[in-house]
């Protein structure tokens, strides 16, 4: 199973044993010096969750950000990090379709894990544990608080 998200005109879909749940909108704080992709963090019943522009981590250069992205929350190895889409499309059994690993097709970025035929749509499969980059995900403390390391600040909400 996973949840299918648009991004711009594409179709993508997350494994839904990484999905917590998906949420409206809401008000994003910056994290100073943080990596581009990293939007800043929300708020969520009193925990502070670091949200991926993820658009932006695929390399999406012609994508327009919509007004009020919704947030799809992932847990990622007991971290929990928010994801912002532009649509929550579905819940689909992915694995109906015809699924063909990226490294058959040849695609050198390992935030796509490969991608499946469903009812006539080429569907991306992401791979929720390389959203966050190995070097950004160390740096990052989830548990109730974001951290970063370096030069930066830590987040307050």
């Amino acid at each position: 199973m996973a949840v299918l998200v648009r991004l711009g005109e594409t179709i993508h879909a997350i494994p839904l044993e990484y999905v917590d749940e998906v949420l409206p909108a809401l008000p994003i704080e910056t994290i100073p010096h943080a990596p581009a992709y990293l939007r800043g963090a929300v708020l969520i019943r009193g925990a502070i969750v670091p949200v991926v522009n993820v658009a932006m981590r695929l390399g999406l250069k012609e994508h327009v950000r919509p007004p009020e992205p919704p947030i799809v929350c992932l847990f990622l190895g007991g971290r929990r990090i928010g994801v912002e889409v532009d649509e929550a499309l579905d819940l689909v059994d992915w694995s109906r379709g015809v699924y063909v690993d990226a490294g058959d097709l040849r695609i050198q970025d390992e935030l796509v894990a490969g991608m499946v035929e469903l009812d006539g749509h080429a569907i991306r499969l992401l791979n929720p544990e390389r959203l966050l980059a190995t070097e950004d995900a160390g740096s990052l403390r989830l548990e109730g608080s974001v951290a970063v390391t370096g030069a930066c600040s830590a987040a307050s909400g």
